[in-house]
């Protein structure tokens, strides 16, 4: 939509709010809202959280993965009431892994034999942001030195009591997600870049319960270089936590050469079998998730490097 600017006393321009925007957030005359300047874009963000999203949706013809897929979408785009239509009763116990999974605070209200709907009884709060990436980081590294913890023990038949803590990795990023997708992230200009962040620390989390589910029938010891690799692997994970939170040009310097090292490691490893063989290209995997971090990292920092600073003031 497009405003005009109006001028106000040969010097203050302004622009209306649109109309449908000011019911929906309950924006009164008095209220102070939030502008986020982000390059030729401005944000205006109010606190009024009262308005509620809710969406139908014909889940007759989805298999169990699209259902399951479809799920995780909405609650990732912040919808607080979702009904579900079918075209017969849903399994009781497929929905409720769903939202034991991804739908944390929400009820069932109503379901019949072709309709069901779920609707948000907690309350999406700004402030717990920071604090459930937070988690989310420590829970994954948890899972990764845990899961090596079993390996190296061959205490395989266990790994999979593990996968709760990457089901708590999928409830916090899938938060995380939805308060950003909500408008509730401080940073306009960062979003984006700590959306991508958030992603793929859920699918580092990921490779970490392929191994879990991939070697809890594995009975054959594990090859030292192949576990010192994976040691390796958990402690770049681990500086990547490190510099998310603590940036420096150092410290990046010094990932991205472990990177090429781990790389040409894993790539050089011989596996005696297909066990080995498959765990190898899940810490590939894990390497290559944890590499594409690299630049978002860098663009939520770069205005607090001083190297860049240096740079800039020299050439100014």
């Amino acid at each position: 939509m497009k405003r005009k600017v109006i001028q106000l006393a040969g010097k203050t321009s302004v622009i209306s709010l649109p109309s449908k925007w000011v019911k929906k957030y309950n924006v009164k005359k008095g209220d102070e809202v939030e502008v986020i300047e982000n390059g030729s874009d401005l944000v205006v963000k109010t606190n009024n959280s009262s308005a509620k999203e809710s969406i139908t949706l014909d889940v007759s013809k989805f298999n169990k993965r699209a259902f399951g897929c479809a799920m995780s979408a909405l609650h990732k785009i912040g919808y607080d009431e979702v009904t579900l239509l079918h075209d017969k009763p849903l399994q009781v116990k497929e929905l409720q892994e769903h939202m034991n999974n991804l739908f944390l605070g929400f009820v069932v209200i109503d379901q019949t034999a072709k309709k069901t709907v779920l609707k948000s009884i907690a309350t999406d709060i700004e402030t717990e942001f920071d604090a459930s990436l937070r988690r989310a980081f420590l829970v994954t590294l948890s899972l990764a030195d845990s899961t090596l913890e079993l390996i190296e023990n061959t205490n395989f038949d266990n790994l999979e009591s593990l996968l709760n803590l990457e089901n708590t990795n999928n409830q916090l990023t899938s938060f995380c997600l939805r308060l950003i997708n909500k408008g509730m992230y401080k940073d306009a200009k960062k979003m984006q870049f700590v959306y991508v962040v958030i992603w793929n620390l859920e699918k580092i989390a990921d490779e970490y319960k392929y191994i879990c589910r991939d070697l809890s029938t594995n009975k054959n010891k594990i090859n030292k270089d192949t576990l010192d690799l994976y040691k390796r692997v958990n402690i770049f994970l681990k500086s990547y936590y490190e510099l998310f939170y603590k940036f420096s040009v150092d410290s990046m310097n010094a990932l991205l050469e472990e990177r090429n090292n781990l790389v040409v490691g894993i790539n050089g490893m011989n596996a005696r079998n297909n066990t080995e063989t498959r765990l190898l290209n899940y810490l590939g995997s894990i390497v290559g998730k944890l590499y594409d971090l690299s630049s978002s990292i860098f663009a939520m920092h770069y205005d607090n490097i001083k190297e860049l600073k240096q740079f800039a003031y020299s050439n100014s």
